[in-house]
């Protein structure tokens, strides 16, 4: 047995608890290391009339580990335990905060804790995220009504975009389309920023209390979040509390004042006489000069953005995802948390952290984050044939236990976004690795998002290009073939709640020629999903069950996946 591969710890993703007070347990093992492993648990005050021994599930396994959960309520919400482990040669062991022993003698002194289950710890996120398929817009870039709400003279639609030029795209397009959306079957909107701002981008913000004007209307938006509720489609704002525009009227105060402006403690000042230029006078959003940084450590800082999110949550919005959410101090985090859930407790808090959220998905800060590792390993599998089969089981295993399971089910799992190249062009224009990594993605778990465009075969080979105008009808087989698909997997998912909610395992395909296909299974009660797929290439022929049921030939081309629903084979 490899006792270093043996891991856990309470208060994270491996011991957390719901409101009702009933607790997820996880552990990890090193692979094949253990036969079976219990869950010995009590309560502190009455040990002996508490003390309960109960089974783990093993859940997932890969090459390195192996991993159990098991859920429990204590009666009292106060939670003891130890682990009780059987290895591969029916000898016992128990595991508690000391390490490994032999008897378990003493794991009731140096066991593991959850003191109290606190209800205001527990980790709760919105419902609906479970079942949501989210669509991101850069508003700029998808749809222009005629005449513009400023009267612009905008360059032609199909003009290509730039980093700072607007194209024109407003609310009035987005209501045109909203048809279209929902035919797509999507019911959450991501919206790219919609303040005030000198930029298309609007990541620049000017007047955190107003839309843009080339957007349109405070009423205009209004209009638009309405016809979005009446059709089932929620909608999320992208926030950038980081940093401002340098032309935000309390900057322009400290450039014009100094050290005596009321604001100069608003943000980081490295040197006076200020000015906007090359010099690095203060601290900005990477070394961009135009987007200085708020110090939102500032008190007057602070309660001017509550404002901000106060407003925008009251008017109705369905959540928020919040840009360079990792280099804002966590405090300013918890506290946007308390507000927006006081006013809207189903409201989803997104944050864009690119690496390691951890800190972030605690239960007191956000509720997801865009989930770019899940795009690094989608890619690397499937787009770049730099990840083998054993490798990106790992990850994915890696993925579904870092953090809280709830927090888990609503990760934003994204394959493209206004940051990125587009995913067609990464793949080279090859569909069978773009339609296999999107199935994969509408049935792992989490919320698939569709940047707008891929569904009809957009390219781009950098994240400017990747902001052309929206096409909505594709013209050539690549984009045709890609919109049905996402069509059917969008209404696909909706159909079947094993994949919003299900837990997931891996199946075991045992290979007759070529190389073995990956596979696993999706399962609530009263519904299943499998896929499978050959990430290899070359031909694949295997042979697959799953729970106890007939073995099934199967054969796969390289990067050729088959969907069963509920034991039958389903085309998407």
């Amino acid at each position: 047995m490899k006792v270093e591969a043996i891991y856990h710890r309470p208060r994270n993703e491996f011991a957390y608890y719901d409101a009702d007070g009933t607790a997820a347990i996880l552990l990890r093992a090193g692979s094949g290391d253990i036969r079976s492993a219990a869950l010995c648990w009590f309560d502190k005050y009455c040990i002996a009339e508490s003390m309960a021994e109960t089974e783990m599930e093993p859940i997932l396994s890969d090459s390195l580990f192996s991993y159990f959960r098991i859920w429990v309520t204590p009666k009292y919400r106060r939670l003891q335990y130890y682990f009780k482990l059987t290895d591969t040669a029916g000898a016992t062991w128990y595991w508690d905060e000391m390490g490994l022993h032999g008897t378990q003698d003493g794991c009731t002194e140096s066991c593991f804790q959850l003191p109290y289950l606190n209800r205001t710890d527990a980790i709760t996120v919105p419902a609906w995220a479970r079942e949501a398929v989210f669509y991101q817009i850069f508003p700029d870039s998808f749809a222009r009504r005629e005449p513009t709400p400023t009267g612009e003279d905008f360059p032609a639609w199909d003009s290509e975009p730039d980093i700072i030029a607007h194209l024109g795209g407003n609310f009035g397009g987005l209501r045109d389309n909203l048809d279209y959306l929902s035919g797509l079957g999507i019911n959450a909107l991501y919206l790219c920023p919609i303040f005030q701002s000198n930029s298309c981008h609007r990541y620049n913000t000017y007047d955190y209390f107003k839309v843009d004007p080339r957007l349109g209307t405070l009423d205009d938006f209004k209009a638009l979040l309405a016809d979005c509720h009446s059709q089932g489609i929620r909608v999320v704002l992208d926030a950038v509390f980081n940093h401002t525009c340098d032309t935000f009227p309390h900057f322009r105060d400290v450039l014009e004042n100094g050290p005596d402006s009321p604001y100069a403690s608003w943000y980081f000042i490295n040197e006076y006489p200020l000015a906007v230029d090359e010099k690095y006078r203060y601290e900005r959003f990477s070394f961009e000069r135009h987007m200085p940084k708020l110090n939102t450590e500032n008190g007057a800082v602070r309660r001017y953005l509550l404002d901000v999110v106060r407003y925008w949550t009251g008017l109705g919005i369905d959540g928020w995802r919040l840009d360079v959410a990792n280099e804002i101090d966590l405090s300013f985090w918890r506290d946007f948390r308390r507000e927006v859930k006081a006013i809207n407790p189903d409201a989803l808090i997104i944050g864009e952290v690119w690496g390691d959220s951890q800190p972030y998905l605690a239960g007191d800060m956000f509720d997801s984050v865009m989930n770019y590792p899940f795009t690094n390993v989608c890619r690397a599998h499937f787009l770049d044939g730099a990840m083998d089969s054993a490798s990106f089981r790992q990850e994915v295993n890696r993925l579904l236990t870092h953090y809280p399971e709830p927090m888990t089910q609503c990760m934003y799992n994204l394959l493209g976004s206004h940051d990125t190249a587009r995913w067609l062009t990464i793949a080279g224009g090859r569909v069978e690795a773009v339609a296999c990594s999107a199935v994969f993605q509408f049935l792992f778990v989490g919320m698939p998002a569709i940047y707008y465009g891929d569904e009809t075969g957009m390219t781009g080979e950098d994240f400017v290009k990747a902001r052309r105008c929206m096409c909505f009808e594709p013209g050539d087989g690549a984009g045709q073939a890609l919109l049905k698909l996402y069509q059917r997997l969008v209404a696909f998912r909706k159909a079947h709640p094993a994949l919003s909610g299900g837990v997931f395992r891996w199946l075991e395909p045992r290979p007759v020629q070529g190389p073995a296909p990956l596979a696993f299974l999706r399962r609530t009660e009263g519904d299943e999903v499998v896929m499978v797929w050959n990430p290899g290439g070359e031909a694949a022929q295997c042979r697959l069950a799953w729970d106890g049921g007939t073995e099934r030939s199967l054969s796969l081309a390289p990067m050729e996946y088959k969907i069963f629903a509920d034991g039958q084979e389903v085309a998407l």
